[in-house]
């Protein structure tokens, strides 16, 4: 049997990212035949299953350029196999494309993608996605937006997004295009490279709307445990207070949930409390994504803003003046 090395299998699945613009990335179920195939036809592929969007699909990798051939063998796999199936093939040459298209065989080369029969599996898929939509931004492209408008960075690019945020390409990819869907960027393509550029008029409370709060949970700790947090910066009413003119002298911390539940897991003596049973406890914000990745020292106004403004009471007109103070100054900040 052939054998496909992971690093092409990885390009390969890259490619199909790309070019499909869905979730892909190789399969480890086992495959079960309905009937037997003979040994001699098996050792022509590698036979391998990744999976798209949730769809497994069966991909046949051959150097096998006898089109007559190729096109019994599939014949015999579609009778063995009940799962979708696409030919990977090397070196497609014109004449063998135009062969394999009008047969209605799905095959993917370095160059050229036609999957008639896949898309029948993904229509359903698709049609779903587009009806249940979430209105509001992933992890990934609220974090990379707020570091933008936060840092003054008008113009994006998809390898320094990828690594200031530590994630592949492609993720940051996804997440650039989520962005123009939802209207925050502006998306132009020069030749084969795609750039990227802030919406600068966008209407501050529909981009609110878009993107969720930070805060995942809140715990106390006692202030001598503060030392185990070393990523840990000023949020809530500490970091308001920098940034405004209201007062508040008890600190507030924010750190990656991730973060924390890492340092747990380490046996580290630290009490956790719920509630605030004791004055000298200090309060920790645990964040879905890490606030260091926006700045340091101190919480962006973009995410502190979204930490408060569906918990402040209306009622309190000191700590309401400063949210509106925080509000203009980010008004300033995108428009």
């Amino acid at each position: 049997m052939l054998q496909l090395d992971m690093k092409n299998k990885n390009q390969l699945i890259s490619y199909l990212e790309k070019i499909l613009h869905l979730d892909v990335s190789i399969s480890h179920m086992k495959l079960e035949y309905k009937k037997s195939l003979p040994v001699a036809i098996k050792s022509n592929y590698e036979i391998f299953t990744i999976e798209i969007e949730n769809v497994n699909v069966v991909v046949l990798h051959t150097h096998e350029q006898d089109l007559q051939s190729i096109k019994k063998h599939l014949s015999l796999f579609k009778e063995a196999l009940s799962l979708p199936i696409a030919l990977s093939i090397e070196n497609i040459s014109s004449s063998t494309k135009k062969y394999l298209i009008e047969n209605a065989i799905s095959f993917i080369s370095d160059e050229s993608i036609y999957l008639p029969q896949l898309l029948i599996y993904l229509k359903d898929i698709n049609t779903k996605k587009k009806k249940s939509t979430n209105k509001k931004l992933s992890k990934l492209a609220q974090t990379i937006l707020i570091y933008a408008y936060s840092q003054r960075y008008f113009e994006l690019d998809i390898n320094e997004s990828a690594d200031i945020f530590n994630v592949t390409k492609m993720s940051t990819s996804r997440a650039l295009n989520e962005l123009v869907e939802f209207e925050l960027l502006s998306k132009e393509s020069i030749g084969r490279k795609n750039e990227y550029s802030l919406n600068r008029d966008i209407e501050i409370d529909n981009m609110f709307n878009k993107l969720k709060s930070p805060v995942q949970d809140r715990v106390f700790i006692k202030k001598e445990d503060l030392v185990y947090f070393e990523e840990k910066v000023k949020a809530s009413y500490s970091a308001l207070s920098v940034y405004t003119n209201i007062t508040n002298y008890k600190p507030i911390y924010a750190v990656e949930k991730k973060q924390f539940d890492k340092i747990l897991k380490q046996d580290n003596p630290i009490s956790i409390y719920e509630k605030e049973y004791d004055n000298e406890l200090i309060e920790l914000e645990l964040w879905r994504y890490s606030p260091l990745q926006i700045q340091n020292d101190i919480v962006d106004k973009i995410s502190l803003y979204l930490s408060l403004k569906d918990t402040v009471s209306v009622e309190d007109s000191r700590v309401m003046d400063a949210m509106s103070e925080l509000y203009n100054d980010i008004k300033g900040m995108i428009n």
